[in-house]
């Protein structure tokens, strides 16, 4: 048994920033192999738009398309599925993160995984077309048809990616076949904007539509999972893509920080959240939440990288306004306005919660629960 870790980076993104991303930080905190020998393989993706390209032609035209439109985000997709597919063996376990639209990136993986399962090696050539089937809209290729699972159950034999499969495969004659998981998901301020801005109507509609085949659901596949939301983001057209409240029925009884799936929001515009910003306190809160989820799912971080980002961490630092990006993203900052925010005080971080308490931090994206924040004074 081995754990894989897949670290998708945001727009823009790429490990030899200056000002790396929490994304960057924590894939270098990832310990080879654990204090039981046991081997941890990290698998890290720059980000969309982060100039890739054989020339400088090239490397232009990366940045501006993938920063406006997110191009190259499926091709990314494709790249971490292929990377599982080869490094994957029956019994590893897999944890996933990403930030911005590498979170989009993140979470495609994960339907795109729900909807095909990973194929054995010895199924390298039909990798192809398990992704020409994640891609088809038809009913008839919902994971949960019968004719998802009998692909499933012929590309990938030794997996199944439910109960409910392992006991139709045994029903069926297709024999016995494991459990496949993902131990972890943790994705910074998921944004998913591909393609026109929606504002521009049915244009954008059309131009669209070939983007609207991925999978953003949170489903049982998925052992446990975080997503940090930025409070003060206010760039319209970067609005974030939320789980549903189907979140508060996968946990059960379950209540606080035991909650295996949670989604919390956090001080802080959308680079801050991520790490890329310029309030590295706010930043190392986020980092060490995203990080205590995934240890508790199995995965091992260097104690001495992880005692660095807690001595940044600060819950008081001094915010900053929207950070300013060239090129395309000015362009977007010129429409501002609120996030809707949390809709329960549960979904309130710590981090916010002290900062309400010690500082009057009230945002408009408060706005639904901030009478219950001061009712019980922010605790």
């Amino acid at each position: 048994m081995k754990r894989i870790a897949l670290f998708c980076d945001g727009t823009w993104n790429r490990s030899d920033a200056h000002n790396p991303t929490s994304v960057v930080r924590l894939a270098q905190a990832v310990m080879p192999t654990d204090p039981s020998g046991v081997k941890q393989q990290v698998f890290y993706m720059p980000g969309v738009g982060s100039g890739r390209g054989g020339t400088k032609f090239a490397r232009a035209l990366d940045r501006a398309g993938g920063g406006a439109f997110g191009w190259g985000l499926t091709e990314n997709i494709h790249d971490a599925y292929r990377n599982l597919v080869f490094c994957y063996e029956p019994g590893d376990e897999i944890y996933i993160f990403g930030f911005s639209r590498g979170a989009y990136t993140a979470r495609s993986l994960t339907g795109l995984i729900r909807s095909t399962g990973l194929p054995d090696r010895s199924q390298i050539a039909a990798i192809p077309v398990a992704i020409d089937r994640y891609r088809d809209r038809d009913p008839k290729t919902h994971p949960d048809t019968e004719a998802s699972m009998q692909f499933r159950a012929i590309l990938s034999p030794d997996m199944a990616t439910s109960r409910e499969e392992v006991a139709w495969r045994d029903k069926q004659g297709y024999g016995q076949a494991g459990l496949l998981r993902i131990n972890y998901l943790g994705v910074w301020d998921t944004v998913g904007a591909m393609g026109m801005p929606g504002m521009l109507g049915a244009v954008a509609r059309a131009v669209n539509k070939k983007y609207t085949f991925h999978d953003q659901k949170l489903t049982s596949l998925v052992a446990a999972a975080r997503h940090a939301v930025a409070l003060d983001e206010q760039r319209k057209l970067f609005p974030p893509t939320l789980w549903d409240s189907k979140i508060e029925r996968m946990n059960g009884e379950a209540k606080g920080d035991d909650r295996p799936y949670q989604q919390l929001w956090f001080p802080g515009n959308h680079g801050i959240v991520g790490g890329s910003g310029p309030v590295p306190g706010l930043s190392a809160e986020v980092t060490m939440w995203m990080a205590a989820g995934a240890s508790r799912a199995g995965l091992i971080f260097d104690p001495k990288r992880m005692e660095r980002v807690l001595e940044r961490a600060d819950p008081l630092a001094r915010n900053a306004p929207l950070a300013q990006h060239a090129g395309m993203a000015n362009l977007a900052g010129m429409l501002l306005g609120p996030r809707s925010g949390p809709e329960t005080v549960d979904d309130v971080s710590m981090t916010a919660r002290i900062r309400a308490r010690e500082l009057g931090y009230a945002p408009a994206s408060l706005d639904r629960v901030i009478d219950q924040l001061r009712q019980t004074g922010g605790g």
